[in-house]
């Protein structure tokens, strides 16, 4: 027998249910054990006698006690007729039945003075009545050892759960152990990693001081650069200035250079026609009479070149559109260009002049006021002539 079932077997032994081998392997188990079992059948006896003990007293009531008696007395005696006479309960005086007591004695009833037929069935059925309320204790026993037997089997659970929860604690303590010694192992890691990172995060400080020691003298000398600069460029903008004042000047000086260049190899080319022995002058004027304008033609019959000296013209400037053009007439043959030229401010001016093309001969000069670059026919009307 092992002691798991001996602790099955304990509650039926304590209310004396066990007999035959059962109850010979049980003591011999106790006999053999009687340390370990010593203490266990203690308890379980303690709480059968107390549970004994602690059954209120029942006391059955007269109806219920009646239809009993007469239940028992028609299955007893089913072929006997009914007695004429009414049946009469007798009296009976209340009993009390306590659960655990072994044995159940009923309280004396009074005896009545004749005893007929019916009375002797029904005492009969008291008897039986007796009988069964004194099988209530051992019914109590009975629902007792079922009650022990599932008690037994709580408090086997309850134990089993107990060492289940003592083992998950072991597990968890060890658990807890081994945590432990890893946390302790990650602070001493955490701790070498801190002063690290300290030593780390004062280098780091020292090096960020110096850069910005090192940022604030770059920043002193940027400022001193962009003054600098900043003077630097106003020079540049007044250098810049007086370049262009010179520029323009120099480009006048050179416009005003080529203009008396213009005008001295004019005078030279107009001194030398002039001085030409060779020289034909023609007189032109305005053939209407409307103005004073007047103008002389120098040619040069070899060279096919000359000279025309304008006055008191209306003036005809360069850039505004128009040119005085002069045209070589000979006989009734379409007039030759001959050069175009502009006056001044006042109307004179001196033109060159120069045959587009050979004709037979020069009978007239006449000049037209056309538009800037000269025509080929004669498109305005001839505002000088002569021959």
């Amino acid at each position: 027998m092992t002691h798991e079932t001996f602790r099955e077997m304990l509650p039926l032994y304590v209310i004396g249910a066990l007999d035959g081998d059962e109850l010979y392997h049980f003591e011999r188990y106790i006999a053999e054990n009687r340390e370990l079992c010593r203490i266990e059948i203690a308890e379980y006896q303690a709480i059968a006698d107390q549970m004994a003990l602690a059954a209120p007293f029942a006391q059955p009531s007269p109806m219920v006690y009646g239809r009993i008696l007469t239940a028992i007395e028609e299955k007893k005696y089913p072929a006997e007729a009914p007695a004429p006479a009414p049946v009469v309960a007798p009296t009976r005086v209340p009993v009390r039945v306590p659960v655990a007591a072994p044995a159940f004695a009923p309280a004396p009833v009074s005896a009545p003075v004749s005893v007929p037929v019916a009375e002797r069935r029904e005492r009969k059925g008291l008897n039986l009545g007796l009988l069964i309320l004194r099988g209530i204790p051992w019914a109590a026993a009975a629902v007792l050892a079922f009650m022990l037997i599932s008690a037994n089997g709580q408090l086997r659970e309850m134990t089993r759960l107990r060492r289940a929860l003592t083992d998950d604690y072991n597990k968890l303590l060890a658990k807890n152990d081994e945590q432990h010694g890893g946390i302790t192992n990650l602070a001493a890691r955490l701790d070498a990693q801190t002063r690290e990172s300290s030593a780390q995060a004062q280098q780091f400080q020292e090096q960020v001081d110096k850069l910005r020691v090192e940022n604030a003298e770059q920043q002193q000398s940027l400022k001193t650069l962009r003054a600098a600069h900043t003077e630097l460029n106003a020079e540049k903008v007044q250098l810049q200035r007086a370049a262009d004042r010179m520029r323009e000047q120099l480009e006048q000086q050179i416009l005003q250079t080529a203009s008396l260049l213009k005008k001295a190899n004019e005078q030279t080319a107009s001194l030398e026609v002039l001085t030409d022995p060779a020289i034909r002058i023609a007189p032109l004027t305005d053939p209407k009479g409307e103005t004073k304008a007047t103008a002389k033609v120098y040619w040069q019959s070899e060279k096919k070149t000359g000279l025309m000296v304008v006055s008191s013209l209306t003036p005809v400037v360069e850039g505004q559109g128009k040119c005085l053009e002069i045209w070589a007439i000979c006989g009734s043959e379409p007039p030759v260009p001959a050069g175009i030229g502009w006056t001044d401010e006042s109307g004179s001016g001196n033109l060159r002049v120069k045959l587009a093309k050979d004709i037979a001969c020069i009978d007239k000069f006449a000049v037209t006021v056309e538009n800037t670059g000269g025509v080929s026919t004669p498109e305005g009307s001839i505002i000088l002539i002569g021959q």
